[in-house]
């Protein structure tokens, strides 16, 4: 039986890539820590920094994308459902989508690289 060090060890891009995709779903993998992680595993020769480039943007943009379509699918009953409208108001709600109609480009492409605001 194959142990979970032995897993890691021999697939390290594997679960790089694993832990993008789920903390771009939601699991509690934050992907700053996971670039950290990556970071580290290159300076100390674990995996190389072109495969690991690859591997981090092909995550990342899968889960951006993840992100998007689940958004544009759910977004708009997500926002009319009752819970979500006592925590924002419709007139709130009305302010914000204007706002994004008119800096929609510009918060998607600086938000994607501020920490804590990517998703």
């Amino acid at each position: 039986m194959i142990g979970i060090s032995a897993i890691i060890e021999h697939t390290p891009y594997l679960g790089i890539f694993a832990l993008l995709i789920l903390g771009g779903i939601g699991f509690p993998f934050p992907e700053d820590t996971t670039l950290i992680l990556s970071g580290f595993l290159v300076s100390h020769g674990f995996i190389k920094p072109l495969r690991a480039l690859f591997v981090i943007y092909l995550g990342l943009l899968i889960s951006d994308f993840f992100l998007y379509w689940v958004g544009k699918k759910y977004g708009r009953r997500v926002v009319e459902h009752k819970r979500f409208r006592k925590l924002i108001s419709s007139e709130k709600l009305l302010k914000l989508e204007e706002k994004f109609r008119k800096w929609g480009v510009f918060v998607i492409i600086f938000g994607r690289h501020l920490i804590g605001l990517r998703a």
